[in-house]
């Protein structure tokens, strides 16, 4: 008989699993090295998940950034799209709690291209959480739908690459002009 499943510890492992995959990445996570790292082994892993991949995809939906969370939360208060989207910029780039996960979701973006079978539809839903609720914004701000959903994919699409570009070169200054100014020319004339 199969032994059950504790939920608790399953929790525990995924959450493990995200922090390791943040530090170490996911394009050569390999069972055992993880295993031992959560003081587990990769049957107990297997048991719990039923798959390596499994494993991944679940702790990459833990890990996701909570972008709608951090959205709404402005918007309900009121906040232009301009001053949304620099709330966005600053919770990914300025480290604290969403900076792993921001580099483990780029990661994950860039294997998407290559790996879609594994990581496709995560990249897809994770560009469709950040751009919904900032064409939602655009449009609530008066622009037309067709013309919010393009902001908000150029805004999503942009600050994305100017955070890749600041996680590799480390230049704060420049990719904060960037954005500010993708910013200004996505939102102009919507505030």
């Amino acid at each position: 008989m199969a032994r059950p499943i504790d939920s608790a510890r399953r929790a525990d492992l995924l959450d493990a699993t995200m922090r390791y995959a943040a530090e170490h990445g996911v394009a050569t996570l390999s069972l055992r090295p993880l295993a031992t790292a959560l003081g587990t082994s990769s049957r107990m892993l297997i048991h719990y998940f039923g798959s390596k991949e499994e494993l991944v995809v679940q702790a990459l939906a833990t890990a996701r950034p909570d972008i709608p969370a951090l959205l709404a939360e402005r918007q309900q208060a009121g906040h232009s799209p301009a001053e949304i989207a620099t709330a966005l910029w600053r919770d990914l780039t300025t480290g604290g709690e969403q900076e792993p996960r921001t580099r483990l979701l780029l990661e994950v973006m860039a294997l998407a291209v290559t790996q879609p079978h594994l990581y496709g539809r995560h990249a897809a839903d994770a560009v469709n959480q950040w751009v919904t609720p900032l064409a939602h914004s655009l449009h609530t701000a008066g622009r037309d739908r067709r013309d919010a959903q393009a902001r908000a994919t150029m805004l999503v699409s942009g600050l994305r690459g100017l955070a890749l570009d600041r996680y590799v070169t480390g230049d704060r200054q420049r990719t904060d002009d960037a954005a500010h100014l993708l910013i200004r020319t996505a939102t102009a004339d919507s505030d």
